[in-house]
């Protein structure tokens, strides 16, 4: 015969919760019912009293927080300088307006969309030479904006201002956030901008609160903003439901009924009132505290002895889960001893058992893998670039040979010994960045005695980044694509720049690499492609782009700007970091 014990093992956790809770809440609706019923109506009513006012300020908190949101939007774009500029400056062709349009509907829409609850976002600017966009852009008229309105707004000096309810042109009802845009200058403005949202969102964060009471959301004007009854909207609360707030009365008399007022203030101005009405307080009161007053006293002492069993017996097992996950983190993968309650929590244990095994499986296994496969993919591209470029330089050497005497053919061959002495670098793929740059220039003296005068380099270098290391036969790939590929017939010398500097890129110090070539370019789909992976061209080009990748993240590696017969400018971005930071990566 199954034991007590054993038939609450069996139960679901939702059923022991259920259990448990049911308990407890006896107790506290019990006491509260007697002392409710034991004091005063007085002492009913300032608990009640609290109540609302909790109510009101979870109202206003639910509020501010839209209206927060509405300010935040307000704030980034009154801050946005290039905002700024594309609204204020003079446009004289399609393109750049297209341009303008691309940023601000950019922009907009992206907050738009961000905030699902916005009605509208709108900039109404004085720029004429910046046509309407039909969407977020308009000018400033009487027709796009009502003079009283402009005049207002005017007088904010560049701070928030919000409108009374105004119906849109779907007859919705919306309250706009208004703002100068003025440069942080109260004399110089260029236009303005509206944020329009639904009194009916407003009205959802009352209504969840509008339970045996009366709601109203008013402005600073104590003007309804918000409530169940549309036609108040915009009437003053003294005008539309009576009682003055200024009095400062918690009890007062609506249509010859006493009434519990409380209301609560926001930051800005704005109130929330809640109205219920005292007959209604006592008499659900009084009835329910009648009700359970009995059943209250009979269940007391029990529901505190069950309580007390229920959640030590919870807590102790799940005392001992914790524990063991704890073990977990600071990396003891023992196993619990079995559990045989078959509840939510006996299954937990058994999954957490079997997590734990494989959580140690995988560490003993995979991980350790993928470190090793990672190594050798960095040292597989590396590995590539090497019999490409011996092809091209033995090449070379094969034509001097030809050409010249054995002086010139001494020399290339000294410039690639050198070259192929610092870019093996005992097997290491990392070298200084003043090693890569004498790696670079060998190659190019090397090129020099191929081609002739075809080409000059020029060197633009940080000196005192010439200590920190990063990937080796990073620049040569991007030198021998301008020397083939850039130089065309008419080309009578071609001017190769070379930059290392550092800069800062999202918040980030960076070391950029530059190449830059003034030979006859590439056309835009060629440019798209050359990074591509189904792309058979640029092998090197890639082979980089994939060498950073994979040592430093997603974030970092190759970009690449070109136009035809203008030249071309290759940019390889890395982290700016020390030498014992880049050997933690490997």
């Amino acid at each position: 015969m199954s034991t007590p014990k054993r038939l609450f093992q069996n139960l679901s956790l939702l059923q022991k919760l259920l259990l448990m809770f049911l308990t407890v809440t006896i107790t506290p609706l019990l006491f509260i019912t007697v002392f409710f019923y034991d004091r005063t109506e007085q002492r009913l009513l300032e608990l009640t009293y609290e109540n609302m006012s909790s109510s009101n300020q979870q109202i206003n908190s639910n509020v501010n927080a839209q209206l927060d949101s509405l300010r935040q939007i307000s704030s980034l774009v009154y801050t946005d300088e290039p905002l700024q500029v594309y609204l204020t400056q003079t446009y004289t062709s399609d393109y750049s307006t297209v341009e303008a349009y691309r940023y601000i509907d950019g922009l907009l829409y992206s907050m738009l969309t961000a905030n699902n609850n916005l009605a509208s976002i709108n900039l109404y600017v004085y720029n004429e030479s910046l046509p309407e966009d039909g969407l977020f852009l308009k000018h400033i008229t009487p027709e796009n904006l009502p003079i009283q309105y402009l005049v207002q707004l005017q007088q904010t000096y560049g701070n928030n201002i919000f409108s009374n309810v105004i119906q849109d042109k779907k007859g919705k009802n919306v309250i706009y956030l208004g703002r100068i845009l003025n440069y942080n200058n109260q004399n110089q403005h260029y236009g303005m901008l509206t944020i329009g949202l639904n009194e009916e969102l407003l009205y959802r964060l009352i209504e969840k609160e509008e339970q045996n009471k009366s709601v109203y959301l008013l402005n600073e004007n104590n003007q309804i903003i918000s409530a169940s009854d549309k036609s108040l909207l915009n009437l003053p609360f003294s005008e539309a439901i009576g009682p003055d707030l200024s009095s400062n009365q918690k009890v007062v008399t609506i249509n010859g009924q006493p009434n519990l007022l409380v209301y609560n203030t926001m930051q800005h101005g704005w109130k929330t009132v809640s109205l219920t009405p005292i007959d209604e307080i006592m008499r659900s009161s009084r009835k329910t505290a009648m009700q359970i007053v009995v059943i209250a006293l009979f269940s007391l002492g029990l529901s505190l002895l069950m309580i007390v069993v229920i959640a030590n017996y919870f807590s102790r097992r799940l005392r001992k889960l914790n524990r063991q996950a704890l073990k977990v983190e600071q990396g003891n993968f023992i196993i619990l001893p079995d559990d045989f309650s078959k509840d939510e929590i006996g299954q937990l244990g058994t999954a957490f058992n079997k997590m734990s095994a494989r959580l140690k499986e995988l560490i003993d296994t995979l991980y350790v893998k993928e470190l090793a496969k990672r190594d050798a993919e960095l040292y597989a591209l590396q590995s590539q670039i090497n019999p490409h470029f011996l092809y091209n330089t033995l090449s070379g050497i094969s034509s001097l040979a030809i050409q010249n005497s054995d002086v010139e053919v001494s020399k290339i061959v000294n410039h690639l010994a050198r070259f192929y002495q610092v870019s093996l670098n005992m097997g290491h793929q990392f070298i200084t960045l003043e090693k890569e740059l004498a790696l670079t220039k060998h190659y190019l003296a090397i090129q020099h005695m191929r081609f002739d005068d075809s080409f000059i380099e020029h060197w633009e270098v940080d000196p005192d980044l010439a200590s920190h290391e990063t990937l080796k036969l990073l620049l040569q790939p991007f030198v021998e694509n301008a020397i083939n590929h850039a130089i065309d017939e008419d080309h009578t010398c071609l001017n190769i720049t070379i930059r290392v500097y550092q800069s800062v890129h999202a918040g980030v110090p960076t070391l950029l690499l530059e190449i830059e070539d003034d030979g006859c370019g590439m056309p835009p789909d060629q440019v798209r492609t050359l990074l591509s992976k189904k792309s058979k061209a640029g092998y090197g080009i890639k082979n980089v782009h994939e060498r950073v990748q994979l040592a430093y993240g997603q974030n970092y590696g190759v970009t690449i700007r070109s136009e035809v017969a203008s030249g071309t400018k290759i940019t390889i971005m890395l982290p700016l970091q020390l030498s014992d930071r880049i050997q933690k990566i490997l």
